[in-house]
């Protein structure tokens, strides 16, 4: 027998083993009706995965960071199936018909609480001009130039619920709830400086 064919029987099976992993299923962790990410290692399924994907997904809520369990709500002291993403925090209320059986966290009321700072001590701002106000809260949604900040995104980004073209106040305040303060500078996680 020719030593090039004997040579190349030879390899043959560590070659099939070394491709057949890549035929396998492309996700062995997900299970019926989840959606996985290698870049956390988390899984999103059920409601949420839905309630993800209908209303932004990535670009809105960033990757799922922990799995949904069961956790305390800090407002009402209840427990509801939870779970955390780069963005926003879900839980599920099936008391609520959809889509309000899926709330969003209130992150920054939540950051405030975490350090002991009362957003209420810092005051109302008078209302500006050009501004979307809040009176709930007592503080503005401005723009920081014209047509570019925080008022127009808010007013072109939300959660989809009427199935309408655009974005309406309710969906996005669904999605960024009531401003906690006036515009200010801050230094990120990063560093830099930048205006929140």
């Amino acid at each position: 027998m020719n030593r090039f064919l004997l040579a190349r029987l030879a390899i043959m099976p560590l070659l099939m083993l070394a491709i057949l992993p890549s035929f396998s299923a492309p996700n062995a962790h997900a299970a019926d009706g989840e959606r996985c990410f290698p870049e956390t290692g988390q899984c999103i399924g059920g409601r949420f995965r839905q309630y993800w994907e209908q209303n932004g997904g990535l670009a809105v809520f960033g990757f799922p960071i922990g799995p949904a369990i069961q956790e305390r709500n800090r407002d009402t002291g209840k427990v509801y199936l939870t779970q955390w993403f780069q963005r926003n925090r879900f839980e599920l209320h099936p008391e609520n018909k959809a889509p309000y059986d899926v709330l969003l966290g209130r992150l920054g009321e939540d950051w405030r609480q975490q350090r002991d700072v009362d957003w209420r001590q810092e005051g109302r701002a008078p209302q500006q001009t050009g501004c979307v106000y809040f009176d709930q809260t007592g503080h503005n949604v401005c723009d920081q130039a014209n047509g570019i900040g925080f008022k127009s995104y808010w007013q072109t980004h939300g959660l989809e619920f009427d199935g309408r073209r655009g974005v309406s106040y309710e969906e996005s305040l669904a999605l960024f709830g009531l401003p906690l303060t006036e515009p200010r500078m801050e230094t990120n996680s990063s560093g830099d400086r930048v205006v929140t």
